[in-house]
């Protein structure tokens, strides 16, 4: 058995066993650490969500305290108090932007509806009358077919923004909207508050309304009885407006969007909505703009539900947020990766070493052996003659044993010196560095552990220069290129790939090589992650003294000012300037990416 053969047959066994021993601490490393990434992304959505829970809570009971103050304002307000309604309304839009818009309307039965578009007439509304919501107002002397057969009308009579385009909407019945006089109906029946079904605003966006009804006292009727003398009524519009029945409806609508998206700051990466009804009706939603910022790896969308139907409006909130494992702990995963397969080899390497010390000291021990036995057989037969010579024979084997020892011994001692002392030195040092008591000394072995670490891993430089791709020595570059193409399985993908490589790139020089294929490998790395893509172009020439590299698909592109060195970019860019080489970029949002790479020679 050679030297070889009987290393494998020491080592073999054992090895495959530490191997498959590391692997699973491999294993369960990456599985330790990406349960701990899960459960503290868990508890911080949970704690985010109820923030932002809490948050829509407080806009949603704004709405109801802006509504309340809005029907007290309207419904006592001397007419000639006008103003202190609109410095309210004013007031609140301004200090919660989800507040849209403020209306009131008045209740004016079927019989009243001539007197009462008289009545706005002569406060300054010369078009006033009673229409359906939303079609075009016919002349005043023309009758609204859409309006007969009804009891009493809501109109439209203050409006909060009031801008000359809104003059038109005076006078609207929100009886004529389904779902406003729903509202209308639900708030009479019940004296409170009630919120509408979602809509779309006209500016865009969602929203809803929120509707609180209310029947004044006949208080000029009261004063009359108790005090026989006239008496006019507080309600606004009342000293001149004389057709109303005793109800005032006060509106406000809501900006649905404006309050979920609030929240943008307090969830990141999470998408909320928030829904109406049993139905599940979306009101609104948003994406927070960190929404972007994706997991590489998904692991599961975490769910919070929150229920607002302690209030008026008896909303649904849900966040979702994916969770997973992030580019940063992607990284610490393979760093920690790294370093056990550097310690791994660090030991195998010693164990190896060991066994080929011991097998080299049984076979110098046999060679030993049998020159001695040849030696007695020599000297058994020469007895006779070599009598006289048998002291200095027997001194002779005596030096021949002295001498193996010593290059037994020298032999272990080099193998020693070279491969155990730096390793013995760290553990000494860190021994040390533990029972270290002032800074000084932890700085002095500290730094010391660290010189012979570095010591160490420049033994593992060689591990690193084999993540060339073998291609590329053995049959060039363009070989390498169309060999890294099939990899990436694009026609599984239903990517079509057209690709050009001229002949002449296998004769660049070896730096030039091997920025090529990485920059190759990260475009195409790039547009196949990220571009959603259904075509990809692949080109490689030398022209004028230049490598030039063009990478071309017809993805979803980006916007090239904000994110140039995005999307992977800036490694390609850091390599092409590197060797005095430039790189153009063309691309829009929607329109694809075409990047061009140019390496002069």
């Amino acid at each position: 058995m050679d030297k070889g053969s009987s290393l494998d047959y020491l080592v073999l066994p054992s090895t495959l066993l530490r191997s498959f021993l590391f692997l699973c601490s491999l294993v369960l490393v990456v599985v330790l650490v990406t349960k701990t990434v899960i459960s503290t992304q868990r508890n911080d959505f949970k704690q985010d969500a109820n923030t932002a829970i809490y948050h829509i809570q407080e806009q949603i009971l704004t709405n109801d305290v802006a509504l309340a103050g809005f029907s007290s304002l309207f419904a006592t307000l001397d007419p000639n108090d006008l103003q202190k309604t609109r410095d309210f309304t004013q007031y609140m839009r301004d200090t919660f932007p989800h507040i849209y818009m403020f209306e009131a309307m008045f209740r004016v039965d079927v019989s009243q509806k001539l007197q009462h578009e008289e009545d706005m007439r002569a406060l300054g509304y010369p078009d006033y009358k009673i229409t359906p919501y939303g079609t075009e107002k016919k002349p005043i002397n023309q009758p609204d077919q859409a309006l007969t057969g009804a009891r009493a009308h809501y109109p439209i009579v203050f409006i909060d923004p009031f801008f000359a385009s809104l003059e038109g909407l005076m006078g609207f019945d929100m009886m004529s909207v389904s779902n406003m006089r729903e509202t209308l109906l639900a708030s009479i029946a019940s004296g409170t508050p009630v919120a509408s079904k979602p809509f779309n605003l006209r500016e865009g966006g969602r929203g809803y309304a929120l509707i609180k009804v209310q029947t004044l006292p006949d208080t000029k009727a009261i004063m009359e009885q108790h005090y026989n003398q006239d008496y006019q009524p507080p309600l606004m519009f009342s000293r001149t407006v004389k057709s109303y029945s005793g109800d005032v409806a006060t509106l406000i609508i809501i900006r649905a969007d404006t309050i979920v998206a609030s929240v943008g700051d307090i969830v990141p990466a999470a998408k909320v909505q928030l829904i109406d009804g049993p139905e599940g009706q979306i009101a609104a939603e948003f994406n927070t703009p960190q929404i972007e910022d994706l997991p590489v790896i998904n692991i599961e969308t975490l769910l919070f539900r929150g229920d607002l139907d302690d209030l008026a409006q008896p909303f649904k909130v849900l966040l979702s947020q994916p969770a997973g494992l992030y580019s940063q702990h992607i990284k610490l995963i393979t760093l920690l990766v790294l370093l056990m397969c550097i310690a791994y080899g660090f030991y195998y390497r010693s164990l190896l070493s060991k066994y080929r010390l011991q097998l080299q000291r049984d076979a110098g021990l046999l060679e030993l052996s049998q020159q001695h036995t040849k030696l007695e057989v020599m000297v058994a037969k020469r007895t006779a003659e070599l009598q006289r010579q048998s002291d200095e024979n027997t001194n002779l084997a005596q030096q021949l044993i002295r001498v193996q020892e010593d290059q037994i011994h020298h032999i272990a001692r080099e193998l020693h010196d070279e491969f155990g002392q730096t390793l013995t030195a760290i553990k000494i040092n860190a021994h040390i560095l533990e029972q270290a008591q002032t800074t000084e000394l932890v700085g002095t072995y500290a730094q010391d552990i660290t010189s012979q670490a570095d010591a160490l891993y420049a033994t593992m430089r060689d591990m690193i220069q084999r993540l060339r791709p073998e291609a590329l020595d053995e049959f060039g570059l363009k070989a390498a290129v169309e060999q890294c193409m099939i990899a990436f399985h694009l026609d599984e993908q239903n990517i079509d790939l057209a690709l050009t490589i001229d002949d002449s790139v296998n004769d660049l020089e070896e730096i030039y090589s091997i920025a090529s294929y990485r920059i190759v490998q990260e475009l195409v790395n790039n547009a196949v992650k990220h571009a959603q893509l259904s075509w990809l172009k692949v080109h490689l020439t030398i022209t004028d003294q230049h490598m030039h590299i063009t990478v071309e698909d017809n993805g979803v592109g980006f916007d090239s000012i904000q994110k140039k060195l995005g999307f992977g970019l800036s490694g390609v860019d850091e390599r092409a300037r590197s060797l005095g080489g430039v790189v153009d970029i063309n691309t829009a949002i929607g329109k694809g990416v075409r990047v061009c790479v140019s390496m002069p020679l």
